[in-house]
């Protein structure tokens, strides 16, 4: 991702992270491996689609 956006998504994987240590482990480990792939898969991207993303995941309401 471009490197404006960086310390953007360092806080928003840092956010999905810490809310699912409350899961029970079956579940943290699925979405921990989940977030990690996806968020690898678009380290990446262009602008348009890193911007994207990041409204994407910005917009779930656990994560307000």
């Amino acid at each position: 991702m471009p490197g404006r956006h960086v310390s953007r998504v360092r806080a928003l994987y840092k956010r999905v992270l810490q809310l699912h240590r409350v899961l029970p482990p079956d579940l943290k480990s699925l979405g921990d491996q989940y977030v990690k792939d996806e968020f690898r898969r678009h380290k990446t991207v262009g602008s348009d689609e890193a911007q994207r993303f990041l409204q994407e995941w910005e917009g779930f309401k656990c994560l307000k």
